[in-house]
């Protein structure tokens, strides 16, 4: 395989995120049936979040392209994007980030804004749209995250062949950090943890991670991207001790809301 094409699945798995599970576990106890109505799939690959009857939020590093007039299904219906609104503290790393000492790069994905909003043309009326966790009280809480992309287990990390299946897996961890705009959390090696501890892996980043309250479920983040050190030649996703990063969506109702009612 040709080095540029490693190096894109690197970093790509690094900023793309899906369902990495226990060694110790069926992976059959990940899988889903249904998927959240207010889980959407992306034209291109990735995720967002019906947050509004016209609004879906994401993070802004799945807009591959130019998504006006793309469809989006949602429920049984489809809806064509009418526009796209990208933070504008988002920018995407140089070439001079992408080799050698992750380090920079680490800090490059971190000074970002990784979030980005989508209008349809049309309101849709056919599914509940999820609510904003609007409190800044996120750490301590189990949080709920869904995908469809690559798998694999935390001794033997994600298995990027398994991306195409699209699998619905879902998964849960405890949230570390909530500190400025982003939430962590650890993927911690058995027998301590979770039932369904999990990280994510390539495939499904913009993905919904949700708190539940009285059964209500509220968006507290967004699958964003794993810290990693060394040489980027070496990464690994989604190795037990990965630390997470999510978008706190906490962090940018200001910015969603103003966004909306001007548009």
């Amino acid at each position: 395989m040709k080095a540029w094409l490693l190096l894109f699945l690197c970093i790509f798995s690094i900023a793309s995120h899906a369902v990495i599970k226990r060694h110790d576990v069926p992976a059959e106890n990940y899988l889903l049936n249904d998927a959240p109505k207010y889980l959407i799939d992306l034209p291109h690959e990735g995720h967002g979040v019906l947050i509004n009857e016209q609004w879906v939020v994401t993070v802004a590093h799945t807009i591959f392209y130019d998504y006006r007039g793309k469809e989006l299904k949602i429920g049984l219906n489809h809806y064509q994007i009418e526009n796209v609104f990208i933070h504008p503290e988002f920018k995407k790393p140089s070439k001079s980030l992408l080799s050698g000492d992750l380090a920079p790069l680490m800090s490059f994905l971190k000074a970002r804004s990784d979030i980005a909003l989508i209008k349809l043309s049309s309101p849709v009326s056919s599914v509940q749209p999820v609510s904003l966790y609007k409190n800044t009280n996120e750490a301590g809480k189990v949080i709920t995250v869904f995908g469809k992309g690559a798998t694999g287990d935390g001794l033997k990390g994600e298995v990027l062949e398994t991306k195409s299946s699209k699998q619905l897996n879902q998964f849960q961890n405890i949230v570390d950090g909530a500190q400025a705009n982003w939430l962590t959390f650890k993927f911690d090696k058995p027998p301590n943890v979770l039932a369904l501890e999990g990280m994510h892996g390539s495939g499904d980043s913009g993905g919904p991670s949700i708190i539940y309250r009285e059964n209500k479920p509220f968006l507290v983040g967004l699958s964003s991207w794993q810290f990693a050190y060394g040489d980027i030649s070496d990464f690994k996703a989604g190795l037990y001790d990965t630390t997470a990063y999510q978008v706190r969506v906490s962090s940018y109702v200001n910015w969603i809301m103003e966004i909306m009612h001007h548009e």
